[in-house]
């Protein structure tokens, strides 16, 4: 089952008695895996925005449109607090201990309990938090082929069999002939930062681009 990561922004994540609302996922494009989500209780200002392992996160429910949240109310209390921009959540996820994988492969990372000071000393948890990208950073990324652009990156797709993001959603931009395609993400060979053009460039010609499977043809719609 393939699931649009936009789409799945708008579903509700239920917890125990409480639903949430799902603002963001954070990923590793190398290693194709969701690390993070920023979650918020439902009703609440995004003052109150939480910061919770991928992990967990149960598998999406499509018929109701809804994703379980698997913490125990006292996680949701000690869970961290988010207020600002990215900048200001990198700083916050510097303060949590390394991330280590899960028993069905998925990152995992307990709450913090305890000081900071080696958390933030350890280089191994620098370097990952340098993997992690988001979503919302990701939509509206320049895309190229091997032989030009080929439009911007208007979305990505999971795979919840396999537990990995599987695809790129390219929208070409036309203003006539709109079209979104959808490309093998282990096509991509360069996912840029914003200091180096914040573009991705894919093994494939841009006749390959265009030629791919539609949006529609692979997810519901």
């Amino acid at each position: 089952m393939l699931i649009s990561l936009t789409d799945l922004l708008t579903w509700r994540l239920t917890g125990g008695e409480r639903d949430f609302v799902l603002q963001d996922l954070l990923f590793d494009p190398d290693g194709r895996k969701l690390a993070w989500a920023i979650v918020a209780p439902a009703g609440f200002a995004a003052a109150e925005r939480l910061l919770v392992t991928a992990s967990s996160l149960g598998l999406p429910e499509a018929e109701d449109r809804s994703l379980p949240l698997y913490v125990t109310e006292e996680e949701l209390q000690r869970a961290p607090r988010m207020r600002g921009g990215r900048e200001d959540m990198l700083a916050l996820m510097a303060t949590m201990p390394p991330m280590v994988v899960g028993p069905f492969g998925s990152p995992y990372a307990p709450l913090p309990s305890g000081t900071t000071d080696e958390a933030q000393a350890d280089p191994r948890w620098q370097a990952a938090l340098e993997r992690y990208e988001s979503l919302a950073d990701w939509i509206g990324k320049p895309v190229f082929g091997r032989d030009g652009e080929a439009g911007r990156v208007s979305d990505l797709l999971y795979d919840g069999a396999r537990g990995a993001l599987s695809h790129i959603v390219v929208d070409n931009g036309r203003f006539f002939h709109h079209e979104r395609r959808v490309v093998p993400i282990f096509e991509m060979v360069t996912h840029a930062d914003k200091d180096h053009g914040g573009h991705i460039v894919l093994d494939l010609s841009l006749a390959q681009i265009e030629t791919a499977p539609k949006v529609g043809e692979m997810i519901a719609a």
